[in-house]
């Protein structure tokens, strides 16, 4: 049995410790058992009371050998006096200030059975944690001793628990992954033997991965190496293109975050974030505008060159870019607007062309506008198309029917803005005819007025 004494304490209420409740329960109970009459505290609190978990370890160190909750109180002259320990292996109270034992009242057993098997786990774990540590450094030496680095006798007088490389005494280090452990001297021979990988940015040393752990199935990789300043960074600093998908035929395959189907590449970075000129370098990619792109799907990668098709499609407006190998092909997808007269395409938004909003009839693109006289800004079976006041939208001759006036600013709403005037909307007011408006009472009610 260890006789070292370990322990956790609970003297901040705003520590959240899950077994916080807990402790706070049983101090109350113990209170109220032993002084009926006087108020038991309502929480712990620095310096007035702070209680504690001790316990110590078995020697086969997987379970304690004896656990005890110790009740404190802080006196004037800001020391903790303990004025009752319970031991959790005999469930018995030592009331310390009356020097009396008693058993532990029912109330609180089970809080105690908790907080003992919290130790309990808390112990096994950590004795757990140290077997695998000793296991992986067993590993380690043993990697070092297949390769010719070492020899079995010097690997046998080297201590399993130091933290030191058995080639150089640098400080060991290992992957944030699976926990292989290597050298941190990346000029030792043992770090070229169990290669361990970092990203470049001093606040992210401690993002490390051995290469066996740097490719994730159906994600990106954990790092990449920048092709234009081939500096290593954690995935979310880079520009990826992640491959499209193809079928067996070799054309487009339906996009799809399967890991097994079949990419014109697998993921390759495409740029870092951290210089402007690596940004620049002409390799970045395009993010297409599909928001059902295969290249949208996996972390909002971009489109290599490669894997861009003759078909992709650019606007004129310069907002707007589709690679041609997904679904952004169809013009049911895409809704792009196309100019009646020169045929030329526009992305939904495009201010160079306009659309009726109700019938998405298609009116002339800017340019057409201007090589022909003014009756020609006319949809090819002549329906014009005017703009609402209020909502900025267009509308042919066949579905405006002239609009209506706002009675309070005078604006002149289409048929689908009628009921409200976003410049007046603040007044919650309806025009009405020519005599009067309708107007929302404070419960809801219509109101008309006439003028």
């Amino acid at each position: 049995m260890s006789d070292q004494w370990q322990g956790i304490i609970f003297d901040d209420p705003r520590s959240g410790h899950p077994m916080l409740p807990l402790v706070i329960k049983v101090m109350r109970c113990i209170y109220r058992t032993v002084n009926p009459t006087r108020p038991p505290p309502f929480t712990v609190m620095k310096w007035r009371h702070s209680q504690s978990l001790s316990y110590q370890v078995h020697e086969d160190g997987y379970v304690p050998s004896i656990v005890i909750l110790n009740l404190r109180e802080g006196q004037q002259d800001s020391t903790m006096k303990t004025l009752f320990t319970i031991n959790l292996n005999t469930m018995t109270v030592n009331d310390k200030v009356r020097h009396r034992h008693f058993p532990v009242p029912d109330e609180i057993g089970s809080s105690l059975r908790e907080l003992d098997e919290y130790v309990r786990t808390i112990v096994r774990e950590k004795k757990e944690a140290e077997v695998e540590e000793a296991r992986r450094r067993q590993a380690f030496y043993r990697c070092l001793f297949d390769k010719g680095l070492i020899d079995e006798d010097y690997g046998k007088s080297f201590s399993i628990d130091s933290l030191l490389c058995p080639i150089c005494s640098s400080q060991q280090t290992s992957c944030s992954k699976c926990k292989i452990i290597s050298c941190s001297n990346s000029d030792c021979a043992a770090s070229s033997a169990v290669p361990i990988v970092r990203c470049s940015q001093a606040f992210h040393q401690a993002r490390q991965f051995c290469t066996s752990c740097l490719e994730s199935p159906g994600s990106l990789p954990q790092l990449g190496r920048c092709p234009t300043c081939s500096r290593l960074f954690c995935s979310r600093e880079l520009n990826w293109c992640v491959g499209r998908p193809i079928s067996d035929d070799g054309g487009i395959a339906t996009p799809s975050s399967n890991p097994e189907i079949t990419r014109v590449h697998s993921a390759r970075p495409l740029s870092c974030n951290a210089a402007i000129n690596c940004m620049s370098n002409g390799q970045n990619g395009r993010q297409c505008s599909n928001p059902g792109c295969w290249s949208i799907q996996l972390c909002g990668t971009k489109v290599c060159p490669e894997c861009t098709t003759q078909d992709s499609f650019s606007c004129p407006c310069g907002r707007y870019w589709t690679c041609g190998g997904c679904e952004s092909q169809s013009s049911t997808v895409r809704r792009l607007l196309t100019c009646p007269r020169c045929l030329q395409c526009f992305c939904p938004s495009c201010s160079y062309i306009r659309a009726c909003k109700v019938c998405r009839r298609v009116g002339l693109c800017n340019d057409c506008m201007e090589e022909v006289s003014e009756e020609a800004e006319h949809t090819p079976d002549g329906n014009l198309l005017v703009q609402c006041q209020n909502c900025q939208g267009h509308l042919c001759n066949a579905c405006d029917d002239g609009g209506k006036s706002c009675c309070t600013c005078s604006r002149v709403l289409c048929r689908l803005c009628e009921e409200e005037c976003k410049r007046c909307s603040h007044f919650r007011r309806i025009c009405g005819d020519d005599y009067g408006f309708f107007e929302f009472g404070s419960g809801g009610e219509m109101i008309y007025h006439n003028f």
